[in-house]
Parts: C-alpha cells; structure tokens; sequence
C-alpha cells in the first residue's frame, strides 16, 4: 500500500464510523496534527503511529512490511544507485555534450581534491587536539586532562566522590556535579566528557534536554545520536516517541513501552541510557 493509499484508507475508515480527526486522534493517542498530515499523505509514519490509528479503528489487515524503515531505505538506496549508474555512463560518453561533459568531469576532479584535503587537514588538527589531553574513565564520564601535569597528580574514587588533582587544579564530581578547586561548576551525565583546558571546563555533552511540559516540571535527557519523532499532551499524559521506544508520562508516573519504571516529580531528570530509562531525583 502506497503512503497516498495509506492516507485514504485512514481517512475511508475514519469517516466509516462517524469520527472527526480529533476524535480518532484522541483514540489513537497522536496528535491531530499527525494525523492530518498522514491522511494528506504527506509525512512517511512510523509502523508504530500507524498500528496504533488502526488499532483505533478496529482494523487489522494492513500489511506493515511496506512501512519497514529498512525495505524504505534499501529501495532508495537501489533507486539512487541505479540513477547514478546512469548518470556516470552518460558522462563519460563523450559522443554527446563532449565540452559540457568534460568540464564537469574536470570541476569533480578539483572538488574532490579539495575534499580530500580538507578532510586530511580536519584529521591532523584532531589528532593534534587528543594529543594535548591524557583520557580519564570515571563513573561513564570521560576526563580529558592537560598531558603537561601527567606526573605528580592523583585520582581517587569513593562511593559518591571522585577526585582528581591535577596540578593546582582539583576536579570533583559528586552526584553528577562537577567541581573545580572546590567551586561547583556544571552537570555531568554518563557519556559526556569533561575537558580542563587553560584552567577552565568544558563539558561535551551526549545528550539532548527536552522539559515534557511546563506543568510537571520534568526533564528528559536523550542520547545525541535519538531524536523525537512525535510528541503529544493531553490532560495529564505525556507521551512521546524516541527513536523505536514509546515514553509515556501519567500523573507523574513514567512507563516506557508499556513497562512502569518510576515516579518522577518536578525537578527530577529521566535519563535514557543503554534504552533504558533511569529517574535521577534532585532531592
């Protein structure tokens, strides 16, 4: 079924059985924003979003092979490949458009020279940056410290407290706080890396910050390489799709794919880590 004929089978079925957009929205738990955009056949859903409209609708013979991101992307891929097997044939064909075809053939020559060098030139000044740091593992943070103070430092690791002196310089991390010489100055989360570079910190952070809603006060920290692809409120739910996990926010309680996790209130942060949800309370 194409994404046009998808659109008009929504659309067919909805008004089957007397429903308005907001009403089947409601239902289904998406937005009316999403489902507007669906039944125009203008956005490509998640196989997700779309089994939940069905399931709204009572209908179930829809085959959802055909929404798979991977048969999506291989056939694109084979499409594009095609088309560029031409197009390259073509341009070394010099029967035709001889002059055109071999100015362009000179311009690819040069930019890929210049990507080449540029590329090299990106990988020396990257090697250059690590190679003026000594790395650090520590609780899922990474410390990047000046090699210049590898010798006379010290590290040591407690229960809630890990300290590393370095030089005069003192760098603390409790409870995902982050200390210099003793003056607190930033959060840290699992998988970022904290950099002490000409007496400062710098945090590379590998997560994104989204607050579910202004009400509730929570906030969520998602890995960088995730995003959002669908965000709905209603009431006092907040659900929300990341990638292939469904989190779902009720009355201050979090599930994730159906699965109860947690209790999180105003000023909490839910993190998601390994694809699985972690509640750190501020207090």
């Amino acid at each position: 079924m194409k994404q046009s004929e998808l659109g008009k089978k929504i659309l067919e079925l909805r008004k089957a059985q007397g429903l308005t957009q907001e009403e089947l929205a409601l239902k289904s738990n998406v937005t009316v924003r999403t489902l507007q955009r669906i039944e125009a056949g203008v956005v490509t859903p998640r196989s997700y979003t779309i089994k939940l409209i069905f399931t709204a609708l009572n209908y179930s013979s829809y085959d959802f092979s055909e929404l798979k991101p991977e048969k999506r992307f291989f056939a694109h891929i084979k499409d594009k490949t095609q088309q560029l097997y031409k197009w390259v044939i073509d341009l070394f064909n010099l029967k035709t458009n001889a002059m055109k075809k071999i100015s362009i053939l000179s311009a690819s020559t040069i930019i890929l020279s210049f990507i080449l060098v540029v590329f090299t030139s990106e990988g020396k000044a990257q090697k250059s940056i690590y190679e003026k740091f000594i790395p650090t593992n520590g609780r899922g943070i990474v410390y990047l410290f000046p090699k210049e103070f590898r010798n006379g430092g010290y590290i040591s690791n407690t229960k809630d407290t890990a300290d590393y002196k370095i030089g005069k310089y003192l760098v603390q991390e409790y409870k995902h706080k982050i200390f210099l010489n003793k003056k607190f100055v930033t959060k840290v989360l699992e998988g970022d890396t904290v950099v002490l570079d000409k007496g400062k910190i710098a945090v590379r952070q590998s997560y994104w910050q989204f607050n579910s809603s202004p009400d509730n006060g929570i906030v969520y920290f998602i890995p960088a390489n995730l995003k959002m692809d669908n965000y709905s409120h209603w009431g006092d739910t907040n659900t929300m799709v990341v990638g292939n996990f469904h989190f779902r926010e009720y009355n201050h309680k979090v599930f994730q794919n159906g699965t109860y996790v947690g209790i999180a209130n105003s000023g909490d942060s839910v993190i998601m880590k390994n694809g699985n949800l972690t509640i750190l309370k501020s207090r």
